[in-house]
């Protein structure tokens, strides 16, 4: 997360500084994100909703209908310890235009998730496909939205059957709340 907290700092640079008045503006965003992210039941190291991370991320909107993002996501408080990244396909509508948008389609994820066994941090890879969807507002440049990705459950459960005996699938969730802006 300290990683993260300068290259917010940036873009929130780029986009105080950037001229859009003389430019024709691309479908291409940048922006950045708070993070939640929730895997229950699981072991106390595993993230809940009540811990908080961020993102940065780039979309492309192809048209108004097909797009693609590009997530980069950390979260560090107390004993839980991850990072990781997502790419999505995005199937929906407004993803090129100013206004509403919403969208959903297939996702895959990989993170590295610290795993604490015998008083020891051991990072543990995490990965899989998703199914995700989202929805926001898109005005002028500025875009705001809130997504969320439901993961396949497959290693979250071998972790949970590791950790403490109990084969029960877990339901992981990533949420996110997103700003960015199109060049």
């Amino acid at each position: 997360m300290r990683l993260l907290l300068p290259l917010i700092g940036v873009f929130a640079t780029i986009f105080a500084t950037v001229d859009t008045v003389h430019a024709e503006p691309t479908n291409f965003r940048v922006g950045a994100g708070l993070l939640k992210y929730d895997v229950h039941p699981a072991p106390d190291y595993m993230p809940d909703f009540r811990q908080s991370g961020t993102t940065i991320f780039a979309e492309f909107p192809q048209d108004n209908y097909h797009g693609s993002r590009f997530i980069i996501y950390a979260l560090d408080e107390g004993d839980t310890s991850l990072w990781g990244y997502e790419t999505q396909m995005m199937i929906g509508y407004g993803l090129a235009q100013p206004g509403f948008r919403i969208h959903t389609g297939p996702a895959w994820h990989r993170e590295v998730i610290d795993v604490r066994r015998n008083g020891e941090a051991d990072p543990q890879v995490f990965n899989g496909w998703g199914w995700q969807l989202g929805t926001g507002y898109q005005y002028r440049a500025l875009t705001l939205e809130i997504a969320a990705t439901y993961r396949d459950t497959r290693d979250y459960r071998q972790e949970n059957k590791a950790a403490t005996g109990n084969d029960t699938p877990p339901a992981p969730i990533l949420s996110n709340l997103l700003i960015s802006y199109r060049f």
